[in-house]
């Protein structure tokens, strides 16, 4: 017979249990009892946007909002941390009296914490010295195109301090000091003053000149390809300017994955600085595809292979296929860099398409031979080669409007013209700088019926940044088109001028603003205008918003005619921000609707409209 249990172990182990339940149903509780303290967070006191927007976003209280605290203590805390940030942030920006407090409110449904902030005054920078690594007095030479980042009266913004030392080193950079650093940086706050001194001690290291540049990492890359980049000489005064512009030439071929170019003193010539390039390959080939839509020429898809280093010598060759509603397409295009000079490119492309636009049904080859120079990193010219061979069904025009369907036969031989200037800052996303391009295309036949005539096009754009980020950019564009030495009806209908879609007045349909027949046709014409205005705002880093109007028409005489009303008509996009450029969405509504425009236009596609 087993021994009886004691009645002080029953008890103990009763108790054990008890505690154990208790806490299991506490610790089920606490999630939904304790973690619901809503809570809305205001900063008060504050009338410099610029540091409104900071507090805003280094402010734990606001970023963490939607992740409540379990309990008033903890959000009591969270404000405690808080303050120390908003203090350090206050002083990035010059106000180094700042001071913050808060006070919590915990009656409601919904707890208020209110930070009180006193920034006190705005400091600025007294004075600006510089010194070499010994402390004695140090000039150094400026660009004086270049405005300096920080300067005696200016506000004393920590970022400023810093970028003002790193202006500096690259001034030295410029002038012959490949190895300049910084030393020590002296920040001295005057309170009493309310300002702040600073002294750079920067030590400039030794005035060099080039030497020649190694090549490494090159794999199925010819190294002349990369020699031929380089935008120094052996012997000149070393210049991190041009370092830089050959890093960017190298990088803009889209053949290196890293590009990298580093400076190292000769031991047998202490007077020159020996650069080694390491460039990293990228892998030559690329598959593709894009999608595209709009109302007017409804959905398009397209896919493409490329080669980057056909042949070793970064010849590029793409082929594509376009399928979509109102246009299918096999196109090749082929690119030899430095044909005959360097930044002289040997261009040929081969081309059949059948379009079937509103305007006209057209089936086409297209034979393209030609030459690209680049003037420097902004200035490009070309001239070439083209034959072009068609079949087009369009209506017949008898007056100003259309009488019966004919079939248009041409086969034609072109000397293609251009000449582009790109000041601006991005090629999918511009925020400063401008545009022009202009390109000019005599016309004369080879077969078939005897047509001559010279098309011409001239389009510019401006950008400009309201105020001193991206967040709001006013961007403005125009273009004029015009077509001599032919008549409207004897014009193939795929070689008039049209206006209207996605990259012209987004508010009409494709090929629809300008002169329509009975039948809501667009008939096309002998010249074109038109005009663009966008406000582009971006609300978050990757979200953004554009109001934008767009104006245009074209015209059957050689010049427009202005007197004539524009087509124009408002609208909103959306832009989704990436790593590649922005994703567009615009909606446009026509001002004026006609019998057979849309109420409304959509678009998609990937980079700003201009």
């Amino acid at each position: 017979m087993g021994e009886a249990e004691r009645p002080e172990a029953s008890s103990a182990s009763f108790r054990r249990l008890s505690l154990i339940a208790a806490v299991s149903l506490v610790w089920s509780l606490a999630p939904s009892a304790l973690a619901d303290l809503r809570y809305e967070t205001r900063i008060a006191g504050v009338e410099d946007s610029d540091l409104a927007d900071l507090l805003d976003k280094v402010s734990s209280l606001k970023t963490l909002e939607d992740r409540r605290p379990a309990s008033v203590e903890m959000l009591r805390r969270r404000a405690d941390d808080d303050l120390p940030r908003l203090t350090e942030a206050a002083h990035s920006l010059g106000y180094w009296d700042a001071h913050f407090s808060y006070t919590l409110d915990t009656a409601g449904d919904t707890a208020k914490v209110t930070v009180a902030a006193a920034p006190g005054p705005l400091y600025r920078v007294a004075s600006i010295a510089l010194t070499d690594a010994a402390g004695r007095p140090l000039a150094v030479p400026l660009d004086p195109d270049t405005p300096p980042p920080l300067k005696p009266g200016d506000a004393a913004r920590s970022a400023a301090v810093v970028a003002e030392e790193t202006a500096l080193l690259a001034a030295l950079g410029h002038t012959g000091h490949p190895f300049a650093k910084a030393a020590e940086r002296r920040v001295v706050v005057d309170h009493a003053a309310h300002t702040m001194a600073i002294t750079y001690r920067l030590d400039p290291g030794p005035a060099m000149r080039f030497d020649g540049a190694a090549i490494a990492g090159l794999k199925r890359l010819d190294p002349g390809y990369v020699e031929r980049r380089v935008k120094w000489r052996p012997g000149e005064v070393f210049d991190n300017r041009k370092v830089d512009e050959t890093r960017d030439a190298l990088t803009a071929s889209g053949l290196f994955s890293t590009v990298k170019i580093a400076p190292a003193a000769d031991p047998a010539d202490p007077g020159r600085v020996r650069m080694t390039i390491d460039a990293t390959e990228r892998a030559p080939r690329t598959i593709g595809a894009g999608l595209g839509y709009n109302t007017s020429e409804g959905a398009g898809a397209r896919v493409f292979w490329e080669n980057r280093n056909l042949f070793g010598n970064a010849e590029y060759l793409r082929l594509s296929l376009a399928a979509g509603q109102q246009q299918n397409a096999l196109s090749a295009n082929f690119r030899r860099p430095d044909f005959l000079a360097v930044d002289q490119d040997l261009l040929a492309s081969a081309r059949i398409a059948d379009e079937t636009p509103v305007a006209y049904h057209s089936r086409r080859a297209e034979l393209g031979l030609g030459l690209e120079r680049r003037f420097g990193r902004d200035l490009t010219a070309s001239a070439g080669l083209a034959v072009e061979k068609a079949n087009v069904i369009a209506q017949a025009i008898s007056g100003s409007l259309t009488a019966s369907q004919r079939t248009q036969h041409y086969a034609l031989v072109g000397v293609p013209l251009g000449v582009k200037l790109d000041e601006s800052d991005n090629l999918l996303n511009p925020t400063r700088g401008y545009r022009i391009q202009g390109s000019v295309v005599p016309y004369t036949s080879f077969s078939g019926p005897s047509l001559t005539f010279v098309s011409g096009r001239v389009t510019g754009s401006v950008y400009r940044r309201l105020g001193a980020t991206d967040r709001y950019v006013l961007a403005a564009s125009a273009a004029l088109a015009s077509i001599a030495g032919a008549s409207l009806a004897a014009l193939p209908a795929d070689k008039r001028l049209y206006a209207g879609g996605g990259g012209s007045v987004r508010a009409y349909g494709y090929q629809m603003a300008g002169p329509l027949d009975l039948n809501n046709n667009p008939i096309g014409g002998r010249s074109s205008a038109e005009l663009s205005l966008e406000l582009r705002i971006k609300i978050t880093d990757t979200i953004g918003v554009v109001p934008f109007v767009d104006a245009g028409s074209v015209y059957p005489s050689s010049l427009p005619q202005f007197g004539h009303r524009l087509l124009w008509g408002p609208g909103l996009g959306l832009r989704y921000y990436t790593p590649f450029g922005p994703v567009r969405l615009d909606v446009a509504t026509p001002a004026v609707r006609r019998r057979g425009d849309s109420a409304v236009q959509l678009y998609i596609s990937l980079g700003q409209a201009f």
